[in-house]
């Protein structure tokens, strides 16, 4: 039956010019389809590795307005709030 509708849509649409909305209605809806499985796929495989990444950039912060006012004297306008561990 769906290869009778299948032939019937083919002969009625003339070939790919014709197909591009039924294409595009299958793309939608599997853009809608997938949308949440691979957004919870990536939060959870890359979910980690990004936490962990604004964690090493925050530490690198840290140790670069310590370094400029270790060198300067003067506390960097762009430090962080809180002090440093070494202190």
């Amino acid at each position: 039956m769906i290869a009778a509708w299948w032939d019937a849509y083919w002969s009625w649409v003339g070939g790919n010019i014709g197909a591009m909305p039924l294409q595009a209605l299958i793309s939608l809806a599997a853009a809608l389809l997938l949308v949440r499985p691979i957004k919870r796929a990536w939060h959870h495989l890359a979910g980690k590795h990004i936490t962990a990444a604004r964690e090493a950039a925050e530490r690198a912060h840290r140790i670069a307005a310590d370094l400029y006012e270790h060198h300067t004297g003067q506390r960097h306008p762009d430090a962080p709030a809180s002090e440093s561990e070494a202190r």
